[in-house]
């Protein structure tokens, strides 16, 4: 990997379907509820679909993003990808991948992967938080998830 790529990744075994993940993951209204990071999602969902997201920084600062949705697998998978400002500068790509465990349990893997300039930047202490926060965020997902049940 370059230092011009920075993954940050965490994943989660839990009780659950990959149906009842799913429609925590796309209902929009609820997603501020488990992750600690979102404020506020809209948009559609389906595939070349821009969203609209607003999430709140460590230092509690809020952005807005608006990424694509590049892949709309009810059960499997959803992901998105967007940009700050000029393509290569920061780009990003966000999955959720859910599996099937079988006997009522799932996996499911937060996953985000920056290329550009300032991804270089994105190396060490703010990789470590955001993979922090990703952990929290699937701990939150899990609970939810056995409360739908």
């Amino acid at each position: 990997m370059s230092l011009f790529t920075c993954e940050v990744r965490a994943e989660a075994e839990f009780r659950g379907t990959p149906e009842a993940v799913w429609q925590l993951l796309t209902d929009h209204a609820r997603f501020p509820q488990w992750h600690p990071v979102v404020v506020r999602v809209e948009g559609e969902l389906a595939v070349g679909a821009r969203q609209t997201e607003v999430v709140r920084t460590a230092s509690g600062r809020e952005l807005t993003f608006h990424p694509v949705l590049t892949v709309v697998a009810p059960g499997r998978e959803l992901t998105r990808a967007g940009r700050l400002l000029l393509p290569g500068l920061l780009d990003n790509t966000h999955s959720y991948l859910i599996a099937d465990l079988g006997d009522g349990r799932v996996r499911v893997v937060q996953r985000e992967r920056f290329t550009g300039l300032l991804a270089l930047f994105l190396h060490g202490r703010t990789a470590r938080d955001t993979e922090a926060r990703f952990t929290t965020a699937l701990a939150n997902l899990a609970g939810q998830a056995a409360l739908a049940g």
